[in-house]
């Protein structure tokens, strides 16, 4: 039912009511009243009219398609060239170069009392290329120092290939114990060469020591 049909049977209703014979009164109708129950009954109506009619859906916005990132090859990273490698030298080449022999005097191990003095002496060979000269020695290196000097020059020339008894005075030290020091040849610019020398003693009381070659 429309607004407009619902008006005009309130409007008919009202006309009735005023117009016709009233043998008995009756209860009085009160127009705004009416109008009110009219105008309720046309919000309903509106009201379920605008529920029951779908409401328009807006559709989602789309969803914006970008095109494929083209994949970047990288390029591979250099390498370093590689230059030729220089060939080792011989140590029988070398300019300056000692080898050690043997221990001539005063193995390894050999006993020795307190402040006891004694000769070290080691062979070595020449297996460089330069003759030795004066101005070459035996230098003290490392570990306890047991030796009255520390430097020893050569006393005459070594040739290449040519073996050398090379000497060093020592004392033992005071307290008892074991006793290790190193010595190496060094050329007239102050530069280290050749293998490394040792010397091992073991310091005790006269009753600990032991007979040694030249001790």
């Amino acid at each position: 039912m429309n607004v407009k049909k619902i008006i005009t049977i309130a409007i008919t209703t009202l006309a009735i009511v005023g117009c016709g014979n009233r043998p008995e009164p009756t209860p009085t109708i009160d127009p705004v009243v009416v109008m009110t129950e009219v105008a309720g009954t046309v919000q309903a109506e509106v009201t379920q009219n605008a529920l029951l009619t779908p409401s328009a859906t807006i559709p989602p916005p789309a969803t914006p398609t970008f095109p494929p990132v083209p994949t970047q090859i990288l390029p591979a990273a250099p390498t370093s060239p590689t230059g030729p490698v220089a060939p080792a030298i011989p140590a029988d080449q070398l300019p300056d170069n000692a080898k050690y022999i043997a221990d001539v005097t005063v193995p390894d191990g050999s006993v020795y009392w307190q402040r006891e003095r004694f000769t070290k002496t080691w062979q070595i060979e020449n297996i460089g290329t330069t003759t030795w000269d004066t101005s070459y020695r035996l230098v003290y290196v490392d570990g306890p120092i047991t030796s009255e000097e520390l430097v020893f020059n050569l006393v005459k020339p070594v040739e290449p290939g040519q073996l050398l008894n090379i000497s060093v005075i020592m004392r033992a030290p005071d307290a008892l114990g074991t006793y290790t020091n190193y010595w190496r040849m060094m050329n007239a610019d102050g530069q280290f060469f050749g293998d490394i020398l040792s010397m091992k003693i073991v310091v005790g009381t006269e009753l600990d020591k032991t007979p040694t070659p030249a001790g």
